[in-house]
């Protein structure tokens, strides 16, 4: 059985750098999937109405335990996943993803985790691999992507993700990704309509 999962928050998902490539679970082993396993391949197999609106369900189910198991493992430590994990950064982590439009500080991300500027900013590299600040970067371009697929204008998304501008987000959106968000948008629906093989 094959899935494919598409993450919010575009192609800069800190989630997805998060974990090794390639990520295996042996599934005969991780005896806590067996029922959810049992679901989806009774499913996958049936013809009953509503067996892909079930069968998307499960998977997303199946794969929560997945991440779980993998990071039961210690196969993921280091990473999104063990910052959202961690007491301390789990809370400016979690301030970044739901307000990406705020103009954060170090000092205000380190107060929310209790911390002190300079042992936030160490602790934050430690564990998640990168600045916090190239951190809040790439998940307001994620955010900025899934809303461009989603047909907002550059002016809207960019107050919603933090910058005074469009110009603006194009200058940082071009840095990161390497072309400017139009650009972007038309190779990503190219992509979409191509035919998948037979």
């Amino acid at each position: 059985m094959c899935a494919t999962i598409e993450f919010g928050a575009g192609m800069l998902n800190p989630v997805i750098a998060s974990f090794p490539e390639p990520l295996v679970l042996p599934l005969d082993v991780l005896s806590e999937l067996g029922p959810t396993l049992q679901l989806l391949f009774s499913e996958a197999f049936s013809k009953s109405p509503g067996r892909q609106t079930a069968l998307d369900r499960l998977f997303e189910y199946l794969f929560v335990l997945l991440i779980r198991s993998a990071m039961n493992a210690h196969l993921v430590d280091s990473g999104v996943l063990t910052g959202l994990t961690d007491p301390r950064l789990g809370k400016a982590i979690e301030c970044m993803h739901k307000h990406p439009e705020t103009s954060w500080s170090l000092e205000q991300l380190a107060q929310r985790s209790g911390m002190s500027r300079a042992r936030f900013a160490a602790y934050f590299r430690e564990v998640i691999g990168m600045t916090p600040f190239d951190y809040l970067t790439n998940w307001r371009l994620g955010v900025a992507q899934t809303m461009l697929r989603k047909g907002n204008s550059l002016k809207l998304i960019a107050s919603a993700v933090g910058y005074a501008n469009a110009t603006a987000l194009t200058r940082v959106f071009t840095q990161r990704v390497g072309m400017s968000p139009s650009e972007w948008l038309t190779r990503n629906r190219e992509h979409k309509e191509e035919p998948s093989p037979a």
